[in-house]
Order: C-alpha cells, then structure tokens, then sequence
C-alpha cells in the first residue's frame, strides 16, 4: 500500500455545508488529516456523516474545497438495498464480478481484462476476510438481505480492509454488531496500517483512539488521546469558558455602573455650568460658546460610553461563545401499566425461517422487561416480526396479547419523503401540536428539524423521530419492541433513553449490544439464543 508518511491525506481549505433552505450546518473548516486513526464526535445533527461524505466526495461543499491524498475507502452508516440486491452490489464489486464470470465462460467483453485489473483475486481475499469475521461463506451473487443488519455490516468492513486503500472513512461501523464482531472490528482497526477517520458514539471504541475530533456549532477541534483525555480536556475547556464568561459579564455590570455615575456627574457639571452662564455678565456670543462647550462634553460622555458599552457587549458574546449550553435530552415515555401476571405473549413451537435451532416455547408476563440476546444473524430481529405478524414463521404460533409498538433497527417503516409532524398526524396521535413540538425539542428536534423531510435529518435525528412515531399514538403501548434503539444516537441521547425506559411500567423487549445500555434498564429476564435453542432466564 503506498502511504504518504508524515503528509496529508485530507486538506480542508474553508468548508463550508449548509442545507437547502441556505442555513449553515457547519462552517468553514480547515483541517489536515493524516494517515492515523481518529474517532470523530459530536451531538446528533452537528454535521459528522455529512463530513464524511464531503470527504468521501460523495457531496460537494457549499464553499471552500477539499484537497485528497491517495485512495480511499467510505462505509456509510445505512444502505439502501432492495430485496434483490446481491451481495456483490452492496459491496461495490457487481461491475467485477460479471466482469469474471464472463471471462471465466469464455464470452468476455474487450474491456473486462482492464476492470479486473489489481481485482483477480478479490474473492479469495474476500472469502478469507469473511471467515475470519465469522460470516458465512462469500458469495458474490448471495442476496444481501439474507443477511442481518450486523452481517451485512461486517461485509461492508470486510470489503474496507481488503481495498489495501490509503484511509478508511467510516460511520458509526460498530451499529448492530455484536459483541463477537465488534472484538473482531477492534482487532483489525488497530492492525490496520492506513489512516481512519471513524465517526462513533461507541464507549469502548473511543477508549482505544489516539485523537479524537469534535464537530459542533464552536466549529471542528483536536483533542490528543482516547475518550477519558477527550472528556477530561473537554470539561477543563468548558470550565475555563464559564469562568471567563462569568468574568466578562462581572466587568461589564461593573464598568456601566462607573460609566452611570459619570454620565450623572456629567450632567450635574453641565447643568451647573450652564446656570453660572446665564448668571454672568458677559456677551451673548460668549454665553452661547460656553453652553456649546459644556453640551459638546455631555455628547463626548455619550459616545465614550456607547462605544464602552459596545465593546463590553462584545467580549461577553466573544465569551458566551466558547460556552457550550448543556441542553438535556428528554424522552417521553407512553404510561401504560400491566397488570402482574398478565399474559403479554405466547410462542408455541415456534420455529424462525432461516434459524437452524429447535422450536421456541415461552409465555412473556406483564411487566416483564427482557432483553433478547444472541450474536448477529440469529434471528432476533425477525422474532420481533413474527410477534408483530410482519413475517410468517416456518411452524408454529405466536400470540400477542397487549398492544404494542415496534422499533425498526433500519426505520423502513418511515417514509423519508415526510416530515415527523406529517408521520404523527397520520399516526392519529392524541397530542396537541404545541404537546408535540415540545416533546420533539426535548429530543433535540426544533422548530426548524420537524417539518423537513425525514431524509434531510441525520441518522440519530431520524431514529429519535422514528420513536416519537412508535411511543406518540392514539393507542397506548403496553409491549415495546425495541431493535437497537440506541444506534445512531449521541451519548447524551443514549443516557436519556435509557433513563426514561428504566421507569416504563409496561413490558419491554429489547435488542441491543451495548451492555452499558442493557445494565441500566431494570431487565427481569433475557432470552438467550444458543445452538440448542432458545433459553429464558430470569435476574
């Protein structure tokens, strides 16, 4: 691989994004990044996959220009695939690989030797890459939506490793992966010998990057070390910005009240000299030119003021600036209790389309809060769509008993044309617009984020639309499914989450592969997938 050492691979010369209606989402920027790893980080919204993809070329800039060194590879946080997509397109390589079956049948076209050029032996490179990130075996013409969300993920990083490219961009990688494929994805960022720009809200994968970059309305700043020295420099940064703020608004509200006391000396000077002009017998000329010079003083105070003051306003705005205001994320939860020992769902010798595992047979309790476990392409997800009638099992029941609302790891249940408002009032929702938009704000989604189209929002700022969707609607939840609620969401947004479903008192079932995130939710129960079947344990 040819590595530029100790160069640039990106140079950003005064980047500018702004969104279509001409607002600013960031700007202007000038970095260089070299060939190491670094973690990018920021609030939902702040702009982190649009960097990506400006870097990635993928978008333009508003303004400003980007200068790139060498190859790089860019793995996007969500795919658009249809049913029929193989998993030879999904990694970017279908244009190869017909390129190989038609020579391998004898019937190339003339330009098939150059695109396979450096790409003769992609398969066997892939198929090693896949073992070793315990997927099953490569198959370029294998459907990719035979995959789950965290297969089809490792593919992709799969795919990333083996370009043998220069840098390595990529968001949020470790969304649906489980435990297993995350250790893998640690192992092979740290053997990678390229530059990586990983934009990640993962705890334990922030912990092992030596920088780490903060995208927010401040702009884009470098902090050296993993998240602990990010944090720690962080807070230092925002308590020194505090401090001079709270000393720019004492030196202000000192100053104008010695600047009041002038202004009040100043007329009392220039009303007395103005008495003692008229009590003096002098010419009328004179009189008037004494006036004039006692007036012209009090016009001087004035402006000397107005230009203190101007300049004191500055320096407090200067420092309110480097204050970041801690704004708190709220969730609102729907308080639809169950009764102790009510049936919420039965599965009778239930077997999975796909999952080579015996018949599941298991009753679900209200209140019980249960986490679903299993590695990735266990079927997790699509037991959460048999309970909800979505898919059809291969044998077996399933019966609900409650009302419930569902979680779609990938969203597919919003129409990215509409806006969160246009999904709730279709959803028939029992809230007021004004009840509505103050939730949404309480979720980080202002005024200006809840009428745009879904797909103009990032990845965080759709999912916690897509909750408002599930939790906000006419009829109350009794059972939340909930498919990797956390993906695409900040840390703040995460902690919030998590708060608010530790005190739901109906029933919940959730996937998810972050353990902090599971530890704080009060689980009763776990259901376990293993080779021998399904298995239910209580805490």
């Amino acid at each position: 691989m040819a590595h530029f050492a100790q160069s640039p691979s990106f140079i950003l010369h005064q980047v500018t994004c702004q969104f279509a209606t001409g607002d600013i989402l960031f700007g202007p920027l000038n970095l260089s990044l070299d060939a190491s790893v670094c973690a990018l980080v920021g609030r939902n919204g702040s702009g982190k996959t649009r960097l990506l993809r400006l870097l990635a070329g993928v978008d333009e800039p508003a303004s400003g220009h980007i200068e790139r060194f060498g190859t790089h590879v860019y793995v996007a946080q969500q795919q658009d695939i249809s049913a029929d997509t193989t998993l030879a397109e999904l990694l970017g390589y279908d244009a190869i690989f017909a390129a190989r079956t038609r020579i391998d049948s004898g019937h190339y076209e003339p330009d098939d030797l150059d695109t396979l050029d450096g790409y003769w032996d992609l398969a066997e490179r892939l198929s090693q890459a896949f073992i070793a990130a315990k997927l099953p075996p490569f198959d370029p013409s294998k459907r990719a939506a035979e995959l789950s969300g965290g297969e089809r993920i490792r593919a992709l990083l799969c795919s990333a490793f083996t370009a043998d490219a220069d840098y390595l961009l990529l968001d949020e990688p470790t969304n649906h992966l489980d435990r297993q494929g995350r250790v893998w994805f640690y192992e092979q960022l740290s053997r990678y010998q390229g530059g990586v720009l990983v934009a990640s809200h993962d705890r334990e994968l922030l912990a092992q990057v030596p920088r780490i970059l903060e995208l927010s309305a401040l702009g884009l700043r470098s902090y050296g070390g993993n998240y602990a020295d990010y944090r720690t420099q962080r807070d230092a940064e925002q308590l020194a910005a505090r401090a001079a703020l709270e000393h720019a608004a004492t030196e202000r509200k000192r100053t104008r009240a010695r600047m009041h006391k002038e202004h009040d000396d100043s007329l009392r000077r220039s009303a007395k000299t103005l008495r003692t002009v008229d009590s003096l017998n002098i010419a009328s000329f004179e009189r008037v030119k004494y006036k004039g010079a006692a007036k012209e003083r009090i016009g001087s105070w004035k402006k000397q003021h107005s230009d203190q003051n101007h300049a004191l306003n500055a320096a407090v705005n200067q420092a309110r600036e480097r204050v970041e205001e801690d704004n708190a994320v709220m969730f609102t939860l729907p308080g639809s209790e169950i009764p102790e020992g009510k049936q919420v769902l039965v599965l009778e010798e239930l077997v999975l389309p796909h999952v080579p595992v015996p018949p599941i047979n298991w009753r679900m309790d209200g209140p019980m809060r249960v986490a679903l476990r299993g590695p990735n392409g266990c079927g997790k997800s699509t037991l959460l769509k048999v309970m909800l009638g979505e898919t059809a099992p291969v044998t077996g029941t399933c019966k609900v008993s409650v009302r419930c609302a569902y979680l779609d790891q990938h969203l597919s249940r919003l129409d990215l044309s509409q806006s969160v408002m246009t999904h709730l009032s279709l959803g028939n929702t029992p809230l007021e617009e004004g009840a509505l938009r103050t939730r949404l704000a309480q979720l980080q989604l202002g005024a200006e984020k809840v009428t745009l189209p879904l797909a103009e929002l990032s990845g965080g700022e759709r999912l916690k639309a897509a909750l408002a969707c599930v939790l906000w609607r006419e009829a109350a939840t009794q059972l939340l499914l909930l498919d990797e609620p956390t993906n695409h969401l900040d840390l703040a947004s995460v902690q919030a989450i998590e708060a608010a479903l530790a005190d739901y008192p109906g029933a919940l079932l959730v996937v998810s592969h972050d353990e902090a995130f599971l530890a704080g939710l009060k689980l009763t129960h776990e259901l376990v997938w293993e080779e021998s079947g399904w298995r239910c344990e209580s805490f």
